[in-house]
């Protein structure tokens, strides 16, 4: 109950997750504290088991990027933050995702140079594809809220918003999508593809700088210029995004669109991910909307939908597939009114797969032999009735799904 104090040991010292102390130095400063009449000799022995425990191998260095941003994750307004620190290292591993995708930004600026790539201009017949316009639209939202939020002093909501843009949009979607288009400067969509990841690995280091300002220095340092693109001498003297500057390529419609392609991936590799299939097999897929019109605009996204969930031919139906009529082998995921069939007869080793499957259908009936029992015994150690109920429909839609596995498997070794 007494006030947190440094000098009582009963805090993080910021100095130590910045730059790191060995247990044995924290234990030595709880020492200089009792000698200074901070603590007393039972509050430091109790203060070093504490210590012991939740660090065993001292408070490794984070720097003050991850510091910082971990600080701000938090709610600021509220009275009290329970700081976990656990979250330091995964600051520490956000800052490698910025760093590495700055780094494949560099790599390709680098292949331009050395082929003696122009990129002062691009070509008269280009146009922007839809990913391009998607990703635009995105960097267009996120400034939008990143303002606000800065506005409102909600730096929790903005590190979020900063997060899924950097991380979700651009480094899972669309580095996913251009990557093979970066490997050579003769293809013709290299251009267009620096240019736009440029536009937004810039534009978002500019954003996060308050926040992390010595990576993103560095980072803005190291990233070469575009043709004709203002650079300042410095980070901290760059302006910081305005919505004006990018409203322009907001399309709320193109979002939805995407979303509903993304759905479509997300369903094609759950599929995929069940089963141990041959390295590099591009699987056909059927897609089937229950929305009406919703066909003809998803066929604009055929290639995002190959790309992305590595797949083969994407034939899209305007009638709900027929189980009955489907090919031997064929997979199936409905989710959010969309069909997903994926063909995946040529690419499984049936006896593994077989193997596999029973023996995950064995664990699940484990599972739910002890679900059963943690409703009963001792009060402390019972679980709620409704997470048994949640645990339970869990368990049940992996048997279900199993048993679809499984069924497929079966008719593929008939064959």
């Amino acid at each position: 109950g007494r006030k947190m104090s440094k000098s009582l040991g009963n805090v993080i010292d910021p100095m130590h997750v910045i730059h790191g102390a060995s247990l044995e130095q924290l234990k030595q400063e709880l020492d200089v504290a009792v000698r200074n009449g901070y603590l007393t000799e039972e509050e430091m022995e109790r203060s070093k088991d504490e210590l012991s425990k939740k660090f065993p191998s001292g408070i490794p260095a984070s720097g003050v990027d991850c510091l910082r941003w971990t600080l701000l994750s938090y709610d600021v307004k509220s009275r009290q933050i329970n700081l976990d620190s656990d979250l330091f290292p995964r600051a520490g591993a956000w800052c490698n995702k910025i760093w590495q995708v700055s780094k494949f930004l560099v790599m390709a600026h680098e292949r331009a140079k050395e082929s003696g790539k122009d990129l002062s201009t691009l070509p008269k017949d280009f146009r922007p594809s839809i990913m391009d316009m998607w990703i635009l639209n995105q960097l267009a939202d996120t400034v939008q809220r990143v303002n606000e939020e800065f506005e409102e002093r909600n730096f929790d909501r903005l590190l979020k918003e900063l997060r899924s843009f950097l991380y979700g949009n651009v480094c899972d979607v669309y580095v996913e999508y251009i990557k093979n288009d970066l490997q050579d400067p003769n293809d013709p969509r290299f251009h267009s593809s620096l240019m736009f990841l440029h536009t937004c690995i810039m534009t978002s280091l500019k954003m996060i700088h308050p926040i992390m300002p010595y990576i993103t220095e560095e980072l803005y340092q190291r990233i070469p210029c575009m043709p004709k693109e203002r650079r300042q001498e410095s980070i901290m003297m760059d302006a910081f995004p305005q919505p004006t500057q990018w409203s322009g390529f907001v399309n709320p419609n193109l979002e939805t669109l995407m979303d509903r392609a993304l759905v479509i991936v997300s369903g094609i590799r759950s599929i995929k991910s069940n089963y141990s299939l041959q390295k590099g097999y591009a699987p056909p897929v059927l897609v089937h909307s229950e929305t009406q019109g919703e066909i003809e605009e998803l066929r604009g996204c055929s290639e995002i939908i190959s790309r992305l969930s590595k797949s083969g031919e994407i034939i899209f139906s305007d009638e709900k597939p027929n189980l009955a009529e489907l090919p031997v082998g064929s997979a199936i995921n409905s989710h959010e009114g969309l069909t997903i069939v994926v063909h995946l007869q040529d690419a499984l080793d049936l006896d593994k797969e077989m193997k596999k499957i029973k023996e995950r259908i064995e664990k699940n009936a484990r599972d739910v032999k002890k679900l059963e029992k943690a409703g009963k015994g001792k009060f402390q150690y019972r679980m709620k009735p409704e997470e048994i109920e949640s645990a339970r429909g869990k368990l049940a839609e992996e048997l279900e799904a199993l048993e679809r596995q499984l069924e497929v498997i079966k008719q593929l070794q008939q064959k």
